[in-house]
């Protein structure tokens, strides 16, 4: 990095000092005294390499620790190991307690400093289960000076330019009573703490950070927060969680989740909540869209649980093999830790599937992630180059690594946004910006951060804008903005742009631009149009200049065009800017971009001609409803419903009447009847609706009735007419019933016809339920039918 970015950089922290702001990251870059007005140039931001870390884990041996509690601390350690994220760090694993007799060490080097490359991290486990829990008569008390003093020198071995940090477990005080080394018995815990005052500040000298996690009831939560606060201060961030801390959790369970947490803020990454399940499980966890570099940490409980691996678009990962722009390193697959390192993860929900043998299921596993992320931003000014007490509204635009829009809620609620106007002629003013949708802010929740601010009345000359993000685990990358009030009297050169604010498009579809410029110059000037702060072929500008005569108005219209590839939300800056006078950026306007799929064919069928096709499907359902409409009448039409079945039955030369019966179908067509005991001397109608051996309907052509019987074909019956039954000698007679109602009852128009029917109802007797009534004497047929038999009162 140049003299000159360091020297904007100083400048910068001073300023956000002045505001009353520490940032985590500088995001704005403030310009210099000598600055142009309105000039937009990019600072690079480095090459995005994690920076190592040297790393001393300090685990208690004393008397007092149970097996478990000790196993307790080797999983923390092995999380230690599993969730860094550089391979050039280094790990070195100390146990302590005291040193009671000669032949004791108050430390044990149980696994001696290691760079942690994808083998080292693979085999931690095998050092980290030297840790054993020290009996009585061997060294149990509890020796913080030679524990931090060995770590102090492990640490100091390494490069002065990498962070130090001492991770130190413990469930006790200090205890040396029985050590020697300290002097005489009564002497020996009050020279221990002057001794450790010593260590501890040279802990400090040599920048090492403690971070002490005590577990268990005989914690001294007081001497553990000196501790931290004797330590190097300096962080990885200017952050209140990323400072030297101390810990204290209720007993040794909770462990390995709390030493996970500060572990993740002593190295300024972002660790969300573990989650537990029992194998076989299926465990979610989200990776943010702004990682760059995150590790999924499992502390399995067991060697013998398996683990796989699901990204967000369903597909198992395999280690080793890149996909989807991502790689992917496994560590610990046969320790009781493991860890997948991805780098540039898919953003979203992935499953962490556990699953065990019988016999290995009774563990409870852990699951949590942690990551590191980048950011960009750029910032917007409006008016680009204010006068003195005028207003002007700032702009801060979020963007992922990809130069996308931050969607998610849940990422924007990590981030604390600030700002601030400096320059010639008056003293720092801090700039409120917000996402809330409020005060001059577009909208609520999509990554743009927007304030006013009032230029005080004193500014001359050059004036700088600087933000700041207040959150740890973020890479941060400069964009410099670099204005300046303009001189008195009108401006020479003046520019507008108007893009449609959320635009929607399909990639490779256009968003409209409209840009004005008015020259009052002397000189015909070439403004030039662009869009920065946004990824090669994501965004495109059209026209890219506008060429404006001396004393005229000239208002263009041009596209923005979204590019090809995967839906997603694009932003970026549309900016014009005089050419002619050292790339003055006259006007800038953020934008963003909604880049959706490409219909499927039945969709843009429907945008494209559904105007035509709504009319044509009404009048297809009108044709349809008819058809069923007519339908149904031909079937109302075809029931016999309402008519009277009458048997003549032989007497003599002549005939006398049988028994009768009013057909009532219940609306099924054809209706079927039978003949009872059609041979003997007294034959009966009955209603047989699914076995009848006659068949009965109307005819639509000549309102007649069709007949099927037994061993015929259907034939035309007039009514009123006679036709010889096929055994016996008796005859059928079909009337008209004395009630319309009865038979259009028995159709569609049920309802319509009992109302019409209802005077000849209480004249004729009702149908009974099913498909007819059988009568045993039958009244007068109707006067004058044709082909009807003459009625003899003595037959």
């Amino acid at each position: 990095m140049g003299r000159k970015t360091r020297g904007h950089k100083a400048r910068t922290r001073r300023v956000l000092r002045g505001f009353g702001v520490v940032p985590a990251v500088v995001l704005l870059v403030a310009a210099g005294p000598a600055a142009l007005g309105g000039t937009v140039r990019p600072v690079a931001a480095g090459d995005g390499e994690v920076k190592p870390i040297e790393m001393v884990v300090a685990v208690d041996e004393s008397g007092s620790l149970s097996d478990a509690d000790v196993e307790r601390e080797r999983d923390a350690t092995e999380r230690i190991a599993a969730g860094e994220i550089s391979s050039r760090s280094r790990l070195t694993v100390l146990g302590f307690a005291s040193a009671d007799d000669r032949g004791q060490r108050p430390v044990d080097e149980v696994c001696p400093t290691t760079r942690l490359d994808p083998v080292a991290r693979d085999r931690a486990g095998d050092c980290v289960r030297k840790l054993a829990r020290r009996p009585e008569g061997k060294g149990a008390g509890t020796d913080f000076p030679a524990v931090i003093q060995q770590a102090v020198d492990r640490l100091s071995e390494t490069p002065d330019d990498n962070p130090r940090v001492l991770f130190l477990m413990t469930d006790g005080r200090l205890d040396v009573a029985d050590s020697p080394s300290y002097g005489a018995k009564e002497n020996r815990q009050k020279n221990a703490a002057h001794v450790l005052t010593e260590v501890l500040a040279k802990a400090r000298a040599a920048k090492v950070q403690i971070w002490p996690l005590g577990f268990g009831g005989r914690i001294d939560g007081a001497a553990l927060d000196a501790m931290a606060a004797a330590g190097y201060q300096e962080a990885c961030a200017d952050l209140p969680q990323a400072r030297p801390r101390a810990r204290v959790v209720p007993d040794a369970a909770a462990v390995g989740s709390a030493l996970q947490k500060d572990f993740a803020a002593a190295r300024c990454l972002v660790s969300d909540e573990e989650k537990t399940g029992t194998p076989p499980a299926e465990i979610s966890l989200r990776i943010s869209q702004l990682a760059t570099l995150a590790s999924i940490v499992v502390s399995k409980g067991d060697t013998a649980v398996t683990v796989t691996y699901v990204d967000p678009l369903g597909k198992e990962v395999k280690p080793g093999i890149d996909h989807d722009d991502s790689s992917f390193e496994l560590t610990g697959a046969r320790q009781e830790v493991e860890s997948l390192r991805i780098t540039d993860p898919r953003p979203g929900d992935w499953k962490v599937r556990l699953n065990a043998p019988e016999g290995h299921r009774d563990k409870l596993a852990s699951v949590g992630v942690q990551w590191r992320g980048h950011l960009r931003s750029f910032i917007t000014m409006s008016p680009m180059s204010p006068r003195p007490g005028e207003r002007v509204v700032v702009g801060l635009q979020l963007q992922t690594k990809n130069y996308e829009a931050i969607s998610d809620h849940r990422d924007l609620e990590r981030l604390r946004v600030s700002a601030g106007l400096s320059g010639d002629g008056f003293g720092a003013q801090p700039v409120v910006l917000t996402d809330d949708g409020k005060n001059g802010d577009t909208k609520a929740g999509d990554g743009r951060f927007t304030g006013a601010v009032t230029v005080p009345g004193t500014a001359t000359g050059a004036l700088q804008v600087v933000g700041a993000l207040g959150a740890a685990g973020f890479t941060d990358d400069h964009r410099p903005l670099y204005t300046h009030i303009p001189p008195e009297g009108p401006a020479e050169v003046r520019a507008g742009i108007d893009v449609a604010e959320g635009a929607t498009v399909h990639p490779g579809g256009t968003v409209p631009v409209t840009v004005k410029a008015v020259n009052n110059s002397s000189t015909t000037r070439t403004l030039r149009l662009d869009v920065t702060d946004t990824a090669p072929g994501d965004l495109a500008l059209s026209p890219s200049q506008l060429t404006v005569p001396p004393g005229k108005t000239v208002t263009r219209q041009g596209t923005l065009r979204a590019g090809g590839g995967r839906p997603r939300t694009l932003t970026g800056n549309v900016q014009v800017t005089d050419a002619s006078e050292a790339r003055t950026v006259l006007v800038a306007q953020a934008v963003t971009v909604e880049v959706v799929p490409v219909p499927g064919l039945p969709a843009r069928i429907w945008n494209r001609w559904w105007a035509a096709i709504v009319p044509g499907v009404i009048l297809l359902a009108g044709v349809v409803a008819y058809a069923v409409w007519a339908l149904r009448d031909r079937e109302r039409r075809a029931d016999p419903t309402g008519l009277v079945l009458r048997l003549l039955l032989p007497d003599g030369s002549g005939h006398r009447e049988g028994g009768s019966l009013t057909v009532n179908s219940g609306g099924t067509v054809p209706y079927r009847f039978d003949v009872a005991d059609e041979t003997s001397d007294d034959p009966r109608l009955e209603p047989r609706p699914t076995t009848g051996r006659f068949h009965l309907r109307r005819s639509r052509r000549d309102g007649g009735v069709l007949l099927k019987a037994p061993g015929r074909a259907e034939e035309p019956v007039r009514i009123g007419s006679t036709v010889p039954l096929p055994e016996g000698g008796a005859h059928l007679r079909i009337e008209r019933g004395s009630s319309v109602g009865a038979r259009l009852g028995g159709g569609i128009l049920g309802g319509l016809g009992g109302a019409l029917g209802t005077s000849a109802r209480r004249r004729a007797p009702r149908p009974g339920p099913g498909a007819g009534t059988a009568q045993g004497s039958v009244g007068r047929p109707e006067s004058g039918a044709p082909g009807s038999v003459p009625y003899h009162p003595d037959l």
